[in-house]
């Protein structure tokens, strides 16, 4: 799985891999605003803001099981959070296990997270990674009136931005202008998306500051999930399935 893994980071990737980028630790501060004209907008003092992509963009409060607060973008019909989740606990409060051994990673058959390369300072520009069993578990990893989008709803996302003047382009429309080793992106709508990394099904992290990858809540062919993954050297949104045990990042949609 390892293998096939980098081979389509490979396929995708038209040179080397860049040298991995530090973001600033306030990162987590940018995503909660908007450049717009070249002045950054403060949410926090507004109800909601519309761009002149018609993209609504709110700071109503979303709050997950630990008390973490999140803003949201509106793209088409859907709203999406607009950075990746951060929380140790299922909706109803029970807690996900952090697991920092790779191979009791790679046996898990119940829901787990885990920071990029187990090391916390990771977590507040990139937010966490869990396996597949913990987005698929009922008690669910989003904050209530949230949940992980499906491989059709990924879909409805990609469409939608293809049909809006981003047609092959739609990976570079959702990443965000900072971050990446090489390529930033244009951020049109603030989905703010983020070079996250992966970690294998074997425990082994890989490529930060040059991949995000996002869970689907859809099962693929035998113990395998379909996802989303950016490339930093590609325009694209790639859709494929691996590993349950693998861990992504998840971003959250509103029921």
């Amino acid at each position: 799985m390892k293998n096939n893994i980098i081979l389509i980071f490979l396929a995708v990737s038209l040179g080397s891999i860049g040298q991995k980028v530090t973001l600033n630790q306030k990162s987590r501060q940018m995503k909660r605003s908007v450049v717009k004209n070249k002045k950054s907008v403060n949410l926090s003092s507004l109800d909601t803001l519309v761009s002149n992509k018609k993209t609504l963009i709110t700071s109503n409060k979303i709050i997950d099981a630990d008390g973490n607060i999140y803003n949201s973008v509106i793209i088409g019909v859907q709203e999406w959070m607009s950075e990746n989740l951060i929380t140790t606990k299922y909706a109803d409060g029970t807690p996900i296990p952090n697991v920092t051994d790779s191979n009791q990673w790679g046996n898990l058959t119940t829901g787990a997270w885990s920071y990029y390369d187990n090391n916390s300072q990771n977590d507040t520009t990139y937010g966490k990674l869990y396996n597949w069993h913990a987005v698929s578990d009922l008690r669910n990893v989003c904050p209530s009136g949230w949940h992980v989008p499906t491989d059709s709803e990924w879909t409805v996302l990609n469409d939608f931005l293809a049909v809006n003047g981003h047609k092959g382009m739609e990976g570079t429309t959702l990443k965000s202008t900072t971050g990446w080793s090489r390529n930033n992106g244009t951020d049109d709508y603030g989905w703010f998306g983020l070079p996250g990394g992966y970690r294998n099904n074997d425990g082994v992290f890989y490529f930060i500051a040059n991949v995000g990858s996002w869970w689907s809540s859809s099962e693929g062919k035998a113990n395998n999930s379909w996802y989303r993954l950016l490339n930093y050297n590609n325009d694209k949104v790639y859709r494929n399935s691996f590993s349950m045990r693998n861990g992504f990042s998840v971003r959250c949609l509103r029921d």
